[in-house]
């Protein structure tokens, strides 16, 4: 490309440094030279459009490599993203189940107090009529002793 930008200044040079005709416009300037600069542009121009081709490819081939980079980083962050979702579900159901086993859990000792509560009022009852019972008999006994 710099040889392509110096064989323009040659032929501004050339321009510049032309000879104006007495009579008309213009400018009387070697046309060899300027024949042979842009000779020299035609025969930079492949090798410049061969390195415009090589940085287009390049380029095109980095941006392909940036692109399926961010896919995967975007595939494994869904990924990440699928898997907390999943943790989540599992820590929530985890934790539904555990409410559940406590309510059942507390439910059990309620009705476990409340049959031994049930149990002890029987036992009691049953002893204070025993105790009631051997009471009069302590009773009556004692009267007919008096």
């Amino acid at each position: 490309m710099d040889e392509i930008e110096e064989l323009l200044q040659q032929i501004e040079r050339e321009l510049a440094n032309g000879k104006h005709p007495i009579f008309g416009g213009g400018v009387t300037v070697d046309a060899e030279a300027i024949y042979a600069a842009v000779d020299g542009i035609r025969a930079a121009v492949p090798g410049a459009v061969r390195e415009a081709k090589i940085i287009l490819r390049d380029s095109e081939k980095r941006m392909e490599a940036e692109s399926n980079r961010a896919r995967d980083i975007i595939k494994k962050a869904e990924q990440r993203a699928d898997e907390l979702l999943n943790e989540h579900a599992i820590v929530q159901k985890a934790r539904e189940e555990a409410e559940l086993i406590r309510r059942q859990a507390d439910a059990y000792v309620a009705k476990v107090n409340a049959d031994a509560r049930n149990e002890l009022v029987n036992l009691l009852e049953q002893s204070d009529d025993a105790l009631m019972k051997s009471l009069k008999l302590i009773r009556s006994a004692l009267n007919n002793l008096k």
